[in-house]
């Protein structure tokens, strides 16, 4: 069996060493370079840092004999899925996409889009601990006094950071850590920079979700959460059975 992953996620890592364990020949494919440095030692598994479009993909997969092709990717990376879900249709190959399974927390307050939380930011006063990644930090610069207001707690990457201040970001609200992040370290932050409310995306509990909001409430603090995108597919668990199934 030779199995394609795409996803630098926490499930994409899991899935890797799952694979190695059972001994099936797995490439793993990763945007970037940090990612990779948490797949390390698995005999079976072969880590590929490269970012790969729609026509790699179909590339990739009419020169490799996949069994089927895994996508792990990160819920709002939906070009990704798209274009590994299209690909696949193009070469025939069995495709699975990996679901995180969230519970909503009724004490969070839920917004569709980043444009809403944005609208209620800036009709609000108090600084703000951003903790949705670099992606979308060019739309939160439509928040009134972003530099002022805005402490941002990305990545530990050159990449980042480098968007972060080009984005004019105040060099002094920028924190550069690799989580997950305990409820008494998101407490620690939020006093520290006397944050009013904590953005952060909807995820599962290996995302640190409930610590984020559970240091909201011990702070008297807002948590506002960018929902996920609808989609379907299988849990890590039920992946997992299906390889059992196919071993």
């Amino acid at each position: 069996m030779h199995v394609c992953i795409f996803g630098g996620t926490t499930e994409g890592r899991l899935l890797a060493e799952f694979l190695n364990d059972y001994n099936i020949k797995t490439d793993l494919y990763i945007a970037t370079e940090y990612g990779e440095q948490f797949v390390k030692d698995l005999n079976n598994v072969t880590v590929h840092q490269e970012r790969l479009n729609k026509e790699h993909m179909i590339e990739l997969f009419q020169k490799y004999n996949f069994d089927f092709v895994v996508d792990a990717t990160h819920p709002f990376a939906k070009i990704v899925s798209q274009n590994a879900m299209e690909s696949t249709e193009c070469c025939n190959l069995k495709y699975y996409r990996i679901v995180r399974e969230t519970v909503e927390n009724e004490r969070a307050i839920y917004y569709d889009t980043v444009e809403d939380i944005v609208n209620y930011l800036n009709n609000v006063e108090g600084n703000i601990l951003l903790t949705t990644g670099s992606k979308d930090l060019d739309k939160f610069t439509k928040v009134s006094n972003y530099e002022e207001r805005i402490f941002i707690r990305i990545l530990p990457m050159e990449s980042s950071l480098k968007r972060a201040i080009e984005l004019g970001y105040s060099n002094k609200n920028i924190i550069c850590m690799q989580g997950t992040f305990s409820e008494e370290l998101n407490v620690a932050m939020i006093n520290a920079v006397d944050a009013k409310y904590l953005v952060t995306k909807e995820s599962a509990a290996s995302g640190g979700f409930d610590e984020k909001v559970m240091s909201c409430i011990k702070t008297n603090s807002k948590c506002l959460v960018l929902k996920k995108p609808e989609e379907e597919g299988v849990t890590f668990v039920e992946f997992k059975q299906i390889i059992r199934g196919n071993v």
